[in-house]
């Protein structure tokens, strides 16, 4: 090789070594900012040992072969030592691709040699469920590593051998043992493969052994099986697979012992007969299975099948959560009057008339202020003010970069300025004022409440912070709007990796190709950075290991923001576990599933916490044992937070979903399907769409106090009448607790489409929404709420109004309640109310029920939202005398 060539190889080796050092100080410097360089510090080594091992292992192994094969080459050909630079590379390659998959694999090492006992047995091989889940893959992943390595190994001494011997045709190097046919002579391959065929043995050998190994595991695979009639093992994988894959590994380790004989014997038909014996039994076994399954189980598949879809039942309940779910009846009866309804008068005032999608654009409309702000999502949750229980709608007014002006997209403006998002607003589910919007328990820039105190409102981490900030800069930081004029401040939190000195400028320099933070002059040895500030990516990247919720939710308490995630356990080898994709969790396929931690962030300071909810998780278990510095105590929680945590929807709608078909514990009845539930459909914007879970505080059957709940309806098959619901508590000292309620099927009970229909066939109802379009707006449908109320049902859509212009403005206008064969629209949930039971049935509070609105009025309406539009847009120009003379404008309007 050439001078120039090896130092071309060596400046190449210093910039990835260069590049591989920096990515990993820099998330050395993060981890340890954070509080958790144990969890860096071990998977890294994790990832190094596995890698030098696997590395090691194979290119040893498959290279030394290949130079045992290429030098009895050599010797049969008396050359001298042959040359390997090929085989080197080619080896060093493929080894460097198994060694990266073998570190990558770092997650099923630690779990295995940290596996905790499920306690539960399956019924075919009477093992521990945890075997499946933390020791086979371990298993699996050093079997197919070796299987690997052996087949390649075989792959590598064949063509080191066979080029040395086939260098003397092609170089001429030597006379090669030739055979003579006609007049031609050819090389006698045959010769050499004796020569060759010890080695090639004793590798063969290596193959099937650890081929043998491989297929005993696959035995308890069928456990994961799903072919027939259930997932898992059913009558043709326990009475015709289970026993061909035993004998198949018999036979298996019986030929590889076979090859290693023939390492003396030397015989070519050794490995031919060997192989095709293998081949024979595995596609006579193939055949034997398909045969059982179409002859004798379809014929007869629910007897035959009978005992492996109690199994699947008894599994799958267990995986999820839902063995010991409480099934309770709920008769339903039509007999609520105005006195019922004073008596649940909590439960009325919490129930949801804002839907989420109309009230985000609401917000964006009245609270932004500026382009640069953004709501990103609108939570749900529960607050006490006053002693009493509210249910509330809360969003975080965040920082977006992306939305400043484009020529104001500077790298000081976007990483020194404007750092972070301030403030959030809140309002509760059930009130709107005279004019169909919100009422603001918490809103404005700075922060305005009668109801709670926020004195840290500054957003430095949240749902958008996708870009990282420099703090502690010769630049102000921008900290929020007043009037015509911008307050500036100092981050004084203690977030952020500490630019101290030059190394670790240059370290995040390279990190985000970013050049300004090596030379900026606006930073100081006391700057901070602040990066993986999303706070879903902030969890993750400490605990990886984890599932995370897609949606954060914002809590307010103590004069501080945080934020709270479910965090997930799962698992897809539970056995006989039926398995599940959830689109909640990115399409991932599991069969355990358990929300087993809730991490908190800090909104100002980024500070996280993961607060163990489930400790009886055994794969939670595992998880503090391979990190026990990550996992707190629910106990150590702030006392202020945990009556804030909620059963999440991600789980409860698997949950739900499962328990539609396996509430079946009948085998007989599971096969024919024959209580069959499933989720129903609601209309929202004119479209069929399933019904998500939604949150409610009400009083359940039995109970003496109002509770927050999560709830959904369940209908048969094929039908749209609601045969019950599912509901999650989600208040101490019930958390997790799980119930469904059913009905009589002997009566009918409405289901949400079947009042959809009542609705769209109301003549009343339909004029008006008729009239309302005609006027320039377009009306909205909000969800469709089912209400227990002692032992009847309410059913609750709220309906909205908005300019088809841009700039709209959804006011909450109308009220639909429906109850048994009634059915009323009103201006308010309180009038609805008092036309369906009677007056007095629900008070309404002073000043909140809007007057009938006419065409003269939404076409107000569509004009204010048109004008308003138009001033945020002068607004994010800076044009503020034109700003002026539109919010003139619409005030003339409003009170004209």
């Amino acid at each position: 090789m050439q001078r120039s060539s090896i130092l071309a190889v060596i400046i190449a080796v210093a910039v990835v070594g260069f590049l591989i050092i920096t990515s990993i100080l820099a998330d050395l410097y993060w981890f340890s900012a954070v509080g958790f360089e144990s969890v860096f510090l071990t998977i890294l080594l994790a990832r190094i040992a596995l890698f030098i091992a696997g590395f090691a292992v194979f290119f040893g192994f498959s290279y030394g072969n290949a130079i045992l094969a290429a030098r009895k080459a050599a010797g049969i050909r008396k050359e001298g030592d042959p040359r390997l630079a090929f085989s080197a590379l080619f080896a060093g390659f493929v080894s460097l691709s198994a060694a990266l998959s073998l570190s990558a694999s770092w997650e099923t090492v630690l779990r295995y040699l940290n596996r905790t006992p499920f306690g539960t047995t399956d019924p075919l091989f009477g093992l521990d469920a945890g075997l499946y889940i933390f020791d086979l893959p371990f298993y699996l992943l050093v079997v197919n590593f070796l299987l690997a390595l052996c087949i390649f190994a075989v792959i590598l001494s064949a063509v080191a051998f066979f080029s040395q011997i086939l260098a003397v045709a092609v170089r001429g190097e030597g006379r090669p043992q030739v055979v003579i046919e006609g007049y031609e002579e050819r090389i006698d391959w045959r010769f050499y493969l004796r020569s060759f065929l010890p080695q090639l043995s004793f590798l063969l050998f290596l193959v099937f052994a650890v081929l043998g190994v491989r297929l005993w595991l696959a035995r308890f695979d069928l456990l994961f099986s799903a072919t027939g009639a259930v997932y898992g093992a059913g009558y043709t994988d326990v009475h015709v697979t289970l026993p061909v894959l035993t004998i198949l590994a018999i036979v298996t380790f019986i030929i590889g012992i076979g090859f290693l004989v023939n390492e003396k014997f030397r015989r070519v038909e050794v490995i031919t007969y060997g192989v095709a014996a293998f081949a024979g039994i595995a596609l006579i076994g193939i055949i034997a299975a398909v045969a059982v399954q179409a002859l004798i189980v379809q014929p007869d598949e629910l007897t035959l099948e009978e005992e492996y879809l109690d199994r699947n039942i008894r599994f799958t309940l267990a995986a999820y959560g839902l063995d010991d779910v409480a099934e309770r009846a709920f008769p339903v009866n039509y007999t609520l009057s105005a006195e019922d309804i004073r008596e649940n008068n909590a439960t009325v005032e919490n129930i949801r008339l804002w839907d989420w999608r109309p009230l985000k654009t609401t917000y964006e409309q009245l609270q932004l202020f500026r382009t640069y702000y953004s709501f990103n999502d609108v939570d749900v949750d529960r607050y006490r003010f006053d002693g009493q229980y509210k249910q509330v709608l809360v969003s975080a007014r965040e920082m977006d970069v992306g939305s400043l002006q484009p020529q104001a997209q500077t790298w000081v403006n976007t990483r020194l300025v404007y750092t972070h998002g301030y403030g959030a607003v809140m309002n509760p589910v059930d009130r709107a004022t005279a004019e169909g919007l919100p009422v603001f328990y918490l809103k404005d820039i700075p922060p305005s409440s009668d109801y709670l105190l926020l004195d840290q409102p500054r957003i430095y981490y949240g749902e958008l912070a996708g870009t990282y900030a420099v703090t502690h800069t010769t630049t102000d930081e921008f900290d929020y709007p007043s009037g015509d004029r911008n307050i500036y401040r100092s981050y004084d939190g203690a977030g952020g990796v500490p630019l101290s000195d030059g190394l670790r400028r240059l370290v995040y320099a390279m990190r985000f190709r970013s050049v300004e933070l090596l030379i900026s002059g606006a930073l100081t040895p006391e700057s901070r950075l602040l990066f993986r500030r999303t706070v879903g990516d902030r969890a993750a990247t400490i605990a990886p290991f984890l599932h995370y919720d897609p949606d954060p939710y914002v809590v307010i308490e103590g004069g501080r923001m945080y934020w709270i995630i479910d965090a997930y356990t799962a698992a897809d080898r539970y056995p006989y576990a039926e398995p599940v994709r959830s689109g909640y969790l990115g399409g991932m396929r599991f069969n355990y599933l358990r929300n087993s931690v809730k991490v908190v962030v800090d909104a100002y300071d980024g500070d996280v916490h993961f607060y163990v909810v489930d400790p009886d998780d055994p794969l939670v278990e595992t998880y503090q044992a391979m990190f026990p510095c990550v996992f707190e105590d629910f106990s150590a929680m702030p006392a202020e937070l945990q009556p804030h945590i909620r059963y999440p929807q991600a789980l409860f709608e698997v949950q739900a979903t499962v328990y539609a078909t396996y509430h079946m514990t009948d085998p007989r009845v599971f096969y024919n399907r024959e209580d069959a539930w499933v989720v129903p459909d609601e209309v929202y914007r004119g479209s069929r769409q399933p019904m998500e879970p939604y949150y409610v505080i009400m009083k359940l059957p039995g109970e003496e106090a109002e509770e927050f709940i999560l709830m959904l309806p369940f209908t048969p098959r094929g039908k749209e009448n609601m045969i019950g619901w599912m509901a999650a508590r989600c208040d101490m000292p019930h958390y997790g607790r799980l119930l469904v309620y059913q009905f009589s099927k002997q009566e009918l009970t409405y289901g949400p489409m079947q009042v959809e229909a009542r609705i769209d066939q109301d003549t009343e109802i339909s004029q008006r929404i008729t009239l309302w379009s005609q006027s320039g707006s377009s009306v909205l449908r909000g969800n469709t709420l089912v209400i227990p109320i002692e032992d009847s049902i309410v059913y609750v859509e709220p309906l909205y109004l908005e300019a088809r212009e841009r700039g709209t403005l959804p006011q909450l206008q109308r009220v639909i309640v429906a109850y048994n064969d009634r059915l009323t629209m009103q201006p308010t949930l309180a009038e609805a109310f008092a036309v369906i039971f009677g007056e007095g049935a629900a008070p309404v509070p002073p000043g909140e029920a809007p007057p009938p609105v006419s065409v003269e009025d939404a076409q107000k309406l569509a004009r204010i939202a048109d004008l308003y539009g138009q001033a945020r847009q002068a607004l994010a120009d800076g044009d503020l005398g034109r700003y002026q003379e539109l919010i003139d404008e619409i005030g003339a309007i409003a009170s004209g």
